[in-house]
């Protein structure tokens, strides 16, 4: 029986950003120095959705898009990869891109918008078209709803992020996923930002941080985050658990067992290369439904290490070439290399 057979009607529903990363074609320059840029079709959340889709689950996006040429492909994308795509607002505003830089060892610097001056369609998602309209379906189906942070800085879209996860958690069937990814970028406050994720992650089921953002979040060490992720998890008691991810280091992971206790705790490391945040998250998720659901996931602690083995394969395929979608692994595709490998970890 095929994933898509065992997980009929069962979906992720991913809220926020869908924009253009324009990649540096010159790699360990500044920005002003760089010559050409390279476009491809990325922001987490979309990311997350595509990835999901792609391993063989079903995906709802939920965002705004231009309503113009890079927006008809993007959606175009969204569509091709399976990605139920009913939730996307089109709106009379360019579809946003960001310029990334590229340091001499391949990491990612995000050095901005590449329109600062132009509002996008990134940032218009009106509270109205989420909780209360008749085609608002995460609080009533959806077995996981995911949002980063990044829209926190955007007015509406912060009202409109928060009145979903809350509407989420009401519903009591949805397991509600939070990913930092922290962008200092498009933030002009870094205090005020800080404040806002905290006050919004306390909503969460699920947290996922860098080790970084564990310091900078809660003055933990990132070594000691990647070391002990339950005194992350500590933090909040209404979280059932966390997942740390540190790059070529590796992830952790702590969750809470049925009844509260905090029992399962572990690091799986990476195999070859940095893990990619969102296709680990995917990966995650995948597993998470396949598995049937949080509960059943977490009342078995080889099955949640297998889970964050399957998500750490997932990140680290999706290194293999540019773009963050079109890098991303199908289900066989993970497996293959977490066989190749052996058990990650091993």
């Amino acid at each position: 029986m095929s994933a898509k057979d065992t997980m009929h009607g069962h979906y992720v529903a991913s809220l926020g950003e869908a924009l253009y990363d324009c990649l540096a074609d010159q790699i360990g320059v500044p920005v002003d120095k760089v010559e050409s840029w390279t476009p491809y079709p990325g922001g987490a959340p979309a990311n997350v959705a595509t990835g999901v889709a792609r391993l063989g689950a079903g995906a709802l996006f939920v965002s705004a898009i231009g309503n113009d040429d890079l927006g008809d492909d993007f959606v175009a994308l969204l569509q091709k990869r399976g990605v139920d795509t009913s939730a996307i607002q089109r709106v009379e505003r360019p579809t946003r891109d960001i310029l990334v830089t590229r340091k001499p060892d391949g990491d990612r610097q995000f050095a901005g918008p590449r329109r600062t001056s132009t509002p996008t369609a990134t940032w218009t998602h009106p509270p109205a078209c989420f909780p209360g309209n008749p085609n608002f379906l995460i609080d009533l189906a959806a077995d996981a709803l995911v949002t980063g942070t990044l829209g926190l800085a955007g007015g509406p879209t912060a009202d409109a992020m928060r009145q979903a996860v809350a509407a989420a958690r009401e519903g009591g069937h949805t397991t509600v996923v939070i990913d930092v990814n922290w962008r200092p970028v498009f933030w002009d406050d870094e205090a005020a930002a800080k404040s806002a994720v905290l006050d919004y992650i306390q909503q969460a089921h699920i947290l996922k941080v860098t080790d970084e953002e564990a310091e900078w979040l809660f003055g933990i060490p990132p070594d000691q985050a990647l070391a002990h992720p339950e005194r992350v998890l500590e933090r909040e008691q209404g979280w059932r658990g966390v997942l740390v991810s540190a790059g070529e280091k590796g992830s952790a992971y702590a969750f809470r067992a049925p009844g509260g206790k905090l029992d399962m705790s572990g690091v799986v490391p990476v195999a070859d290369t940095t893990g990619a945040g969102d296709a680990y998250l995917a990966g995650f998720l995948f597993y998470m439904l396949l598995s049937g659901g949080l509960d059943s996931l977490v009342a078995d602690p080889g099955k949640l290490r297998r889970g964050v083995e399957f998500a750490t394969a997932c990140g680290a395929f999706t290194c293999t070439k540019p773009g963050a979608i079109d890098a991303q692994p199908t289900a066989a595709d993970a497996e293959a290399l977490l066989a190749d490998k052996g058990r990650v970890g091993q």
